[in-house]
């Protein structure tokens, strides 16, 4: 056994080994999932859609945009991709001709039979 797996079961009793047991065919270990919305983002949301916030929140941006302050930049930021979601951005590509992933497979098998064949 190397001597990282032994020092991270040496911490383990046995008595607690004896109380671990699989999950069940079909059982799920997550049964609710993973959350939907994080914890942060649901905060987000409550302050941006509060009524009474709107104004100050407007002039703080305006400050924020104004001044030199790459911190608050970055936190707006943050507030926008986890309450709108980030902006997509396209990608234009030119690609002129066809590869197949088969045709790729072929000729890395063919590589692999030749430098296997040479050993």
């Amino acid at each position: 056994m190397d001597p990282v797996s032994r020092a991270q079961s040496s911490g383990i009793s046995e008595k607690s080994k004896a109380n671990l047991k699989p999950w069940r065919k079909g059982q799920s270990g997550n049964p609710s999932g993973r959350p939907k919305k994080l914890h942060i983002t649901k905060m987000f949301e409550k302050v941006l859609n509060s009524t009474g916030n709107r104004k100050e929140i407007m002039q703080a941006i305006m400050q924020t945009l104004t001044s030199k302050g790459m911190a608050k930049v970055l936190m707006l930021r943050e507030m926008a991709e986890r309450t709108e979601g980030k902006v997509a951005q396209e990608v234009d590509m030119n690609i002129t001709g066809t590869l197949a992933l088969s045709e790729v497979i072929q000729k890395r098998r063919k590589q692999r039979a030749g430098s296997n064949s040479q050993s």
